[in-house]
């Protein structure tokens, strides 16, 4: 298991364990990333902790999961990417110290 700290646009922080299980990023906000976004899908992508590394996984979205501008449908995430769902921006960070962060931005 790893952490994983949340930040929303309007301030507000989660923290939540990542596992095998995805930590869905969707449009509902029963989701463990709800994101406020038209163009999300209720269940849109998930976030694994899968052999000492973070996993980006779409799960049949509508309008796709991208990575720094790429569709992708799988991968591993490094520190820096861009996760862009709908018009939603996510950051991944890695800090010196603390758990992971992502951190919710929208896109210009």
């Amino acid at each position: 298991m790893a952490a994983i700290m949340y930040k929303q646009s309007d301030g507000t922080e989660k923290l939540l364990e990542a596992g095998e299980n995805p930590l869905v990023i969707g449009r509902l906000k029963d989701s463990d990333i709800p994101v406020r976004d038209p163009f999300l899908s209720r269940i849109h992508c998930g976030i694994i902790y899968h052999n000492q590394q973070f996993h980006l996984k779409d799960l049949g979205s509508a309008n796709g999961t991208y990575r720094n501008g790429s569709r992708v449908f799988e991968c591993t995430l490094a520190p820096g990417d861009r996760i862009q769902v709908g018009n939603t921006t996510l950051f991944f960070e890695v800090p010196g110290t603390g758990p992971i962060v992502l951190r919710q931005g929208v896109r210009p």
